[in-house]
């Protein structure tokens, strides 16, 4: 790692924490008020009307909503399966609920050359994603921390051999990385959010997205817009919008189209 990208992981590390211990407090809270209605894992959330939403679904988000929740149904992960611990649960299989067959089924639609992800953690949604790849195309995937930290990764350094598959240590929502990324950035054409979902770094992300002049066309896909810090955020976002999580993610997944093709 150079010393730049520790620079900028030391320099994230206290606040992160900081905001997760204080998001760990108010979900404790919280449950002491409304307890879990029903057994299973869950989050707390709230329902809506769409009278007050910013944005609305445009004629392309939908056509690609009914397109890819078809690729997705006949869409399999096998290889994906076989990274999961046999003692662990294996989400890939599962859909809808879980997101990799969608993400992976959005890439082999779309074939964007230049895909980037925000929150690697395991490495599923990479894997994913760099499945159904055109041959020029690369998958930058970004975090705070590198893969081979973390003891139950499903990354293998294979994976990143044949320069498709990339990993960059850096919080995006900070304006120097940022800055430091914008020219792979603006020519992104399939971003996928999975951040801290901690109130403060999708709201700093997408401001920082709002000043990039993308030179394709953008398909932004949020996840995990169902989470109560997500909600704000997601309201917010005045471009073409739909809600997919049927299709999706059980904890949400939402696609904004960012930057819209010439019609």
């Amino acid at each position: 790692m150079s010393t730049d990208s520790g620079l900028i992981r030391r320099s994230v590390t206290v606040p992160r924490i900081f905001r997760k211990t204080l998001r760990s407090i108010q979900r404790r809270a919280v449950k002491l008020v409304l307890p879990n209605p029903r057994a299973g894992h869950g989050e707390y959330s709230m329902i809506y009307d769409t009278l007050n939403t910013y944005g609305g679904a445009s004629d392309y988000l939908i056509d690609l909503a009914l397109r890819v929740a078809q690729e997705a149904r006949h869409t399999e992960l096998p290889d994906l399966s076989r990274r999961v611990a046999t003692d662990g649960n294996d989400f890939t299989r599962i859909w809808p609920g879980e997101h990799y067959r969608l993400l992976a089924a959005l890439v082999k639609l779309l074939q964007p050359k230049r895909v980037v992800e925000v929150g690697t953690f395991r490495g599923l949604s990479a894997l994913a994603l760099k499945k159904f790849l055109p041959a020029a195309g690369k998958i930058t995937t970004f975090d705070v921390v590198p893969w081979d930290s973390l003891a139950d990764s499903c990354l293998r350094q294979e994976d990143f051999e044949d320069d498709r598959l990339r990993q960059q240590i850096g919080d995006l929502s900070e304006a120097a990385v940022f800055e430091f990324h914008r020219g792979l950035i603006q020519e992104t054409e399939l971003l996928f959010v999975d951040g801290p979902k901690d109130g403060v770094f999708e709201s700093k992300l997408l401001r920082q997205l709002e000043m990039v002049d993308f030179h394709k066309p953008l398909l932004v896909v949020m996840d995990d817009i169902r989470f109560w810090n997500m909600l704000a955020i997601w309201q917010d976002i005045a471009r073409p919008k739909l809600d997919l999580t049927s299709f999706g993610h059980w904890s949400g997944t939402g696609l904004v189209e960012w930057r819209q093709a010439k019609r």
